[in-house]
């Protein structure tokens, strides 16, 4: 059975598991109280828990897990997207966890990363480098500057000169690992080596701290490039 958390996480999960590391974030910038960021938890043998927030269910779980259930009830709450540390049905996309290494040092002494609060320059660049739309603002927005309000996210922007040219986001679980996303670069700017730069200037600035990460595998080798190694797989359902 799958169960509303209203009080405390349960304790005693993964906190390098990325699943678990947004879940337990997540929990800390927003609580348990609010209809549109809920979690849950399974059964003590499926070591379930569950993070539904902005139509995407995260859900941390063992092989025990009932991937039937999990897929019906990510269903009930109309989740467009559904992570998962197990293969819930042939529906699901292998991810691939990378976690950060060596990095390549940055030979462009144009090229600058620092942190910010430009959220309409980190916006911009996103919507440049994943094709987002103006309207998606608002809601990326809101979520963004409360999780920053709380600690828990700072954003990046890389300057090629002058020129805002690649962002990243990290989102802070506790004081030895991080997990990036977000990692955009600017459309017009791509294919000359400011993702690896970008990837090289962020680990300095979060003091060479374990950067974790999701990819799917046609960037994979990208990564690999960048210093980064394979530490595991996350499953993914994409729905319309």
């Amino acid at each position: 059975m799958i169960r509303r958390i209203y009080g405390a996480l349960p304790p005693d999960y993964p906190s390098d598991n990325v699943i678990v590391g947004r879940i337990n974030a997540y929990c800390k910038a927003y609580g348990t109280g609010y209809d549109f960021c809920t979690f849950y938890e399974g059964d003590t043998g499926d070591n379930m828990l569950a993070l539904y927030y902005g139509g995407e269910l995260y859900v941390h779980c063992n092989e025990n897990g009932d991937s039937q259930s999990i897929i019906t009830f990510s269903e009930m709450l109309g989740a467009k997207a559904v992570m998962s540390d197990i293969k819930l049905s042939e529906e699901s996309e292998t991810l691939y966890i990378m976690t950060s290494g060596q990095m390549p040092a940055v030979c462009n002494n144009r090229l600058k990363a620092e942190f910010t609060e430009d959220y309409r320059t980190v916006f911009e660049i996103l919507k440049s480098g994943f094709s987002l739309s103006d309207y998606q603002f608002d809601e990326w927005y809101a979520d963004t500057c409360h999780r920053v309000r709380h600690g828990i996210s700072r954003l990046i922007v890389m300057y090629y000169g002058s020129e805002p040219a690649a962002t990243a986001t990290v989102l802070f679980d506790d004081d030895k690992s991080c997990f990036l996303s977000h990692i955009a670069v600017r459309r017009d700017m791509q294919k000359n080596g400011i993702g690896t730069a970008l990837l090289s200037c962020t680990a300095n600035l979060l003091d060479n701290r374990k950067i974790m990460l999701i990819c799917k595998k046609n960037v994979q080798r990208f990564y690999i490039n960048c210093g980064f190694t394979v530490a595991g797989t996350a499953y993914e359902i994409a729905r319309g």
